[in-house]
Parts: structure tokens; C-alpha cells; sequence
């Protein structure tokens, strides 16, 4: 097993996956979680977790990074998501808070301008966007991205494109692949047993399943997690999750931010 990781360089709501292929043990189950990592550097004055901030707020950012900013957003309250700002009825209303308790954070696709900005949602279909009121939120640079290759079974995460960690995975079976596309990183939890199905911690995602629609009250919601059987490490066995050692997902959830991008490549 390849597992490389670079230490220094940087000081879920239910999601769909299991110990082995389609037969599956006990399903994931929320009172499972523990601890939520989302913590603000000054608590936001909304009073949700919020996310972990990785850089400056957007004001004047981009004149002094050298490189095209990644934003992410955060709701303070329940958020209207229109198809277009023109839009007079909303075509969603997501709830301020994850079903982990964190604050709703979303991918924003370009820069807020007249108000509004065009966000990545965590819904189905994979790849949905829609738009919202940019006074709704608080945007935060996120300067992290973690790349999973299917075919090579790996995942890397970079921070300024920089490799900080590189892992073997295991990824979806045949049937229930792991889906492709960009994403972004919802929920960042600890599960109150280290030797569960998940591991010791798990990454919500905002891709869904392509082929379960329905995941222990949840929506077949993907995440990268840890997992008690190392041996499927290597391997494509899982309901469409990413699976990592143990002490890779530790690392992870240490380290990566809420709103950090996610790109799954074939």
C-alpha cells in the first residue's frame, strides 16, 4: 500500500457506503457521530458552528494570492436558492444547518457580483448550481482541493497545489460506483466508535449516489471515511464511498477545510 503524507506543511450527514460490497452491515446511524469539526476562528454572530476558515475573506484576496481564489460560503440562515437572480420564486430553501449540525456551506462558482453569486448545491443531480443573495452568507478562501482517481485508486490532497498527503483508497463496486465530477466538502465528523464500518472519521460530500437514492434517512449522500476492514483498501467494494486508512482520514480531518473542492476522476 502507498501511503505518503507530508506532516508540517499546514500545522456527514448520512452518507452511502458500508464494510464490504452490496451486502452491508448495520446502516450508518447519526447517534454514531460524536463530535462535529466546524469551528470558526471568532464564532460567526449567528451562532452555527461554521466552517474552518484556510484564508483571508474575500475583500481584496485576489490582488495578493497570485492565483484565481476558490471561495466557499456559509449560510446564516435558512437560504433561498433561486435558478437565476432573476428568478422570483426559489427553487430550494436549504436549511442553515447540515443534518450534522453544521452550518450549511456551499462551493461558490464566480465571484459575488450585484449582490448575488452562483453557488455549487449539495443536492441531486450531481452538479446542480443555483444562485443566492450574497448578503445571506459570509464568504472564506479555501485554498485546498482533494483529487480522487478511480482507475489508480488514490486520493491526494493539495493545498495551494501543493501534495500534502497521498493515499491508497477503496473506492464503489460495480454497481454502486463512486460518482465523477467536482464537489465540495460538507461535514468534517468524529464517530463516537473509532472501529465502526466508518473508521474514526468521515467527510460529508455534496455528491449523492447515482444509483441509491435512499441511505438510513439520508439521500445517498458520498463520503470519504475511514473503515474497520484495511484489507479493502485497494479494492472497489464499497456503496459508492472512498475509503481511506485510518490514519489517513484522521489526517484529513484535521487538516481540510469545509468547502474544500473535491474532484473524483474516472
Amino acid at each position: 500500500m502507498r501511503i505518503r503524507a507530508l506532516l508540517g506543511v499546514i500545522a456527514l450527514t448520512t452518507v452511502a457506503c458500508g464494510p464490504g460490497g452490496v451486502e452491508e452491515r448495520a446502516p450508518f446511524a447519526l447517534e454514531s457521530i460524536d463530535t462535529i469539526r466546524a469551528p470558526l476562528a471568532d464564532d460567526p454572530p449567528h451562532g452555527n458552528p461554521g466552517p474552518v476558515v484556510s484564508g483571508p475573506i474575500w475583500e481584496g484576496f485576489a490582488t495578493t494570492h497570485g492565483q484565481e481564489p476558490t471561495l466557499a460560503a456559509y449560510a446564516h440562515g435558512p437560504l433561498e436558492v433561486f435558478a437565476t437572480p432573476d428568478t422570483e420564486e426559489p427553487m430550494t430553501v436549504l436549511d442553515e444547518a447540515t443534518i450534522l449540525g453544521t452550518a450549511t456551506v456551499l462551493g461558490v462558482v464566480t465571484a459575488p457580483e450585484d449582490g448575488w453569486a452562483e453557488v455549487m448545491l449539495p443536492i441531486r443531480p450531481n452538479g446542480s448550481t443555483g444562485w443566492i443573495r450574497a448578503d445571506e452568507v459570509s464568504f472564506y478562501v479555501v485554498d485546498s482541493e482533494i483529487v480522487v482517481d478511480l482507475t489508480a485508486h488514490e486520493l491526494i490532497y493539495l493545498v495551494d497545489g501543493v501534495e500534502i498527503l497521498r493515499t491508497d483508497v477503496g473506492i464503489g463496486g460495480e454497481y454502486t460506483e463512486t460518482p465523477t465530477g467536482r464537489f465540495f466538502v460538507t461535514d468534517s465528523v468524529t464517530m463516537a466508535n473509532p472501529d465502526s464500518p466508518w473508521g474514526p472519521h468521515a467527510l460529508g460530500l455534496s455528491a449523492r449516489s447515482e444509483t441509491i437514492t435512499e441511505f438510513n434517512g439520508g439521500d445517498g449522500i458520498i463520503g470519504i471515511h475511514g473503515t474497520n476492514n484495511p484489507s479493502s483498501i485497494g479494492d472497489s467494494v464499497s456503496l459508492g464511498c472512498v475509503r481511506l486508512p485510518n490514519e489517513m482520514i484522521t489526517l484529513l480531518h484535521e487538516m481540510v477545510p469545509l468547502g474544500t473542492r473535491v474532484e473524483i476522476r474516472a
